[in-house]
């Protein structure tokens, strides 16, 4: 019963952050979300003041709970899924391959790039007993922009619909290949538990052997399911039958992911652009895609609205080990992570159609558009105490928020800047 008190609580907290920003608030919801979750941290830190017993019970239960079986084997899958049912399948098939560079590449430049600048700044900031490896998991959790959160936010701004698709896809499809490059890593730094195994100890060789087939079982297996999947909708044609279709989907998709040891993620990255492309067709009914549409997009609003309040939390909880250099180096890993950004796009775009045109005004765009949202701090909470669990946190957190709320409040006037720029330079 204590879980399900400590998930009533959750629940209800996450409910009333929304409700504020719907009525109050009025901000996207990614923003909204973000805001609100801070404003319940703090809320629940007042609390705190007056009924301290209350709030740190709840605190340390929220620290004690398992967030690696939570995260990685349940909400990870169903947040991903969201994310590739309700993509621009169209447009993301039309420019697949700048998409695809951008989330192989760009992911892999990004993930080592933020890795060693963190590992600098934890340096500088006195905390020479980090490893470095604790730094490329930093860096690879970092590295993958939130697709829900860059469609929320850019439907709003003046950014061409062709970048909008080409940023949005990448979002989609680089959250599959940052959580295979996270698992690899952490397999590599001893910390994979049920994900890891001995297979990732012995050289280059046997890592790359993982990865690869991490990304290609894990893509096979999505095409079966989305197949199956697709198959089974266009025989039901009832739109509760739909749902419960595509909850089997997820949920068998990931649970046989996990048997074969092949990327779940990257598996419910295929299937659920199949089920977009399959549901979406003229054959298909439009109250079929209603329904799974507003389905799946309440799922992600309750996973991501449960994951910022847990964050939130979690936080909380960890004002016994706080230290104030957590938060410099959260506070100095924002501009890091910007430049990783900045540097994987621009080493990315040359070899895209996207080089022509005005590449500074695009490399500006996919920069400040990226923004990192519950993916990254889904991958967060699943570390373990002895990967440097609390200082991760707190940089990621500090990353997020700045994402979205300074970088998702400010995309909109900074696209009409540059286009209004470039437009008088013609």
């Amino acid at each position: 019963m204590e879980i399900y008190t400590l998930a009533a609580v959750i629940l209800g907290i996450s409910a009333l952050a929304s409700v504020f920003n719907a009525r109050i608030l009025r901000l996207p919801e990614t923003i909204g979300l973000m805001a609100t979750g801070l404003l319940a941290s703090a809320a629940f830190l007042l609390v705190g003041l007056a009924f301290p017993s209350l709030v740190m019970s709840v605190c340390h239960r929220v620290a004690a709970f398992d967030f690696s079986v939570f995260v990685l084997d349940f909400a990870l899958g169903f947040l991903i899924f969201a994310g590739a049912f309700t993509a621009d399948s169209e447009s993301m098939q039309r420019d697949r391959w700048p998409i695809l560079i951008f989330a192989t590449l760009g992911i892999l430049l990004s993930t080592f790039i933020a890795g060693g600048l963190a590992f600098g700044i934890l340096q500088l900031v006195g905390m020479t007993s980090v490893p470095f490896i604790h730094c490329l998991l930093f860096g690879a959790l970092i590295s993958p922009t939130d697709p829900i959160a860059v469609l929320a936010i850019l439907k709003g701004t003046a950014v061409p619909r062709s970048l909008q698709a080409d940023i949005a896809g990448e979002s989609l499809l680089n959250d599959g290949v940052a959580v295979v490059v996270f698992i690899t890593i952490l397999q590599m730094a001893g910390g994979g538990g049920e994900h890891g195994g001995a297979e990732s100890h012995g050289g280059v060789l046997p890592v790359l052997t993982l990865f690869a087939r991490e990304v290609l079982g894990g893509a096979l297996l999505g095409a079966v399911f989305g197949w199956i999947g697709t198959k089974l909708v266009r025989t039901a044609r009832v739109p509760a039958v739909d749902i419960l279709i595509s909850l089997a989907m997820v949920m068998g998709c990931y649970a046989v992911a996990w048997k074969l040891h092949v990327s779940g993620p990257l598996a419910l990255v295929v299937t659920g652009l199949m089920f977009g492309i399959a549901l979406r067709k003229p054959a298909t009914g439009i109250s079929e895609c209603e329904y799974l549409d507003s389905f799946w997009e309440g799922i992600d609003h309750i996973l991501n609205a449960v994951l910022f309040t847990l964050m939130g939390m979690v936080l909380l909880g960890l004002s016994e080990n706080f230290e104030l250099r957590f938060l410099a180096a959260g506070l100095l890993a924002i501009p890091a992570v910007l430049l990783a950004r900045l540097t994987s796009v621009s080493l990315s775009l040359p070899l895209t159609k996207l080089r022509s045109g005005k590449p500074g005004t695009t490399i500006t765009m996919l920069t400040w558009g990226g923004l990192r949202g519950g993916i990254s701090i889904a991958l967060a909470l699943s570390l373990s105490g002895e990967l440097s669990r609390d200082l991760i946190l707190i940089m990621t957190y500090v990353v997020v928020a700045f994402s979205i709320l300074v970088q998702g409040m400010t995309i909109s006037p900074l696209v009409k800047k540059l286009i209004t720029n470039n437009d008088s330079v013609q």
